[in-house]
């Protein structure tokens, strides 16, 4: 007893230090791990049976608004799949909105129209149409519509939503180049006729197009008026053909510079 009397005070100290390594493996679940799974598209309900059967916990923190995907599915979340985490972690989820957020509408009258544009893009409006009427500013914004009414600033409307802008014409019949519009997608051309002061018209047909998809890849085989010398009056439509056949379908160079898309020319009716 002696001889361990000496010893006795290193072997209590070992046998806790021994206790406490072995319930801190315990505590934090030494060499246990989950792999988050992937989430994204799957409903609120659907993600939560997913991590409760791999012993993780569901929370929304956020949700936003995107055309892309279901309302109410996941749209994002932290950690990302793949991760490997201690069971019972939290897994963060990004719902997305049944309908888009409301926002104030921005007063766009009496901007310029590339100005005008920049801001409702900014904002997540769309300009659906440019409508013009005679006033001495020309490519100012006179109005603002929304479903065909004019829309004050600071009224409730929802992120996404379409809207009209009009805008003076100026008063001599001010004509602007039809660009080329061969070997786009149709975003870009909304985009390239809108800075040309010009509408889309018709899609007249889209060959090859067979769903949704395909016709958002598709792109321009046609139009109408043709490019070149042409100039038509501000505000006109101009139709257009798709393909999905793009081999050797490429955009005109520049065809997004304002030279190019006629945004800053314009000409007077001799």
């Amino acid at each position: 007893m002696r001889i361990l009397r000496p010893i006795l005070p290193l072997l209590v100290l070992l046998l806790l230090l021994l206790g406490g390594w072995a319930w801190l493996r315990f505590y934090t679940l030494h060499n246990v791990a989950m792999r988050v799974p992937d989430l994204q598209g799957l409903s609120f309900a659907e993600a939560e049976e997913v991590l409760k059967k791999r012993e993780l916990q569901a929370v929304v923190i956020d949700s936003v608004y995107t055309s892309a995907a279901a309302k109410g599915a996941v749209v994002d979340q932290d950690p990302d799949p793949g991760v490997e985490v201690k069971p019972g972690r939290k897994v963060y989820l990004v719902i997305n909105a049944s309908q888009p957020k409301m926002m104030n509408m921005p007063n766009l009258v009496d901007l310029s129209k590339r100005q005008a544009l920049s801001v409702a893009d900014i904002l997540g409006l769309k300009v659906k149409e440019l409508v013009y009427k005679p006033d001495p500013c020309t490519d100012c914004v006179i109005e603002q519509l929304y479903k065909g009414e004019p829309i004050a600033p600071d009224a409730r409307i929802r992120r996404g939503e379409a809207i009209t802008l009009v805008l003076g014409s100026g008063e001599k019949g001010e004509r602007v180049p039809v660009p080329d519009l061969r070997g786009l997608a149709m975003t870009d051309v909304r985009m390239a006729l809108n800075m040309a002061s010009l509408n889309v018209g018709l899609v007249v047909e889209c060959k090859g197009c067979n769903t949704v998809a395909d016709s958002a890849f598709a792109r321009v085989v046609r139009q109408s008026p043709n490019s070149g010398n042409n100039r038509i009056t501000l505000g006109s439509s101009i139709d257009v053909w798709l393909t999905t056949d793009t081999l050797g379908l490429r955009p005109v160079p520049g065809w997004d510079s304002p030279m190019v898309s006629g945004d800053t020319v314009n000409t007077v009716d001799p």
